[in-house]
């Protein structure tokens, strides 16, 4: 639960956030260069309360501490392909969508489905900013 945070509304949870971060790709001579330069992101938001844009405040503000407190340079993020919701929020809060991968992704009732990835460098982010 480290890499874990819970938000609310309204006095009740309405989701949680994930943040774990990683190491970039590197040679190994230069590995250290690499070491927690970047995070994975992940949320969860109660669907009934969807629309309200609690989701893309608390990711935008996940982001903000990646970069701008933990001094990350790269976030990702993915999801089920069809996974509209989570698709629109991480284009709200300024995402590109990097990789578009067939059948990568187990769920519980459906199966094998195709993911998204999608990611934002910290210079990105103070330029929109």
């Amino acid at each position: 639960m480290a890499r874990t945070l819970v938000f609310e509304y309204e006095g009740s949870i309405a989701g949680d956030l994930m943040l774990m971060i990683q190491d970039g790709w590197a040679q190994r001579e230069a590995a250290d260069l690499a070491h927690g330069t970047q995070a994975e992101l992940g949320w969860a938001l109660d669907p009934a309360l969807g629309g309200k844009g609690l989701a893309t405040e608390a990711v935008r503000e996940l982001i903000r501490i990646a970069f701008d407190e933990l001094g990350l340079r790269r976030v990702t993020a993915g999801a089920f392909a069809d996974n509209e919701r989570s698709t629109r929020v991480m284009e709200r809060v300024g995402m590109r969508r990097e990789a578009y991968n067939i059948k990568e992704s187990f769920h519980r009732d459906l199966g094998w489905l195709d993911g998204i990835e999608y990611a934002l460098l910290a210079e990105e982010w103070r330029t929109r900013a």
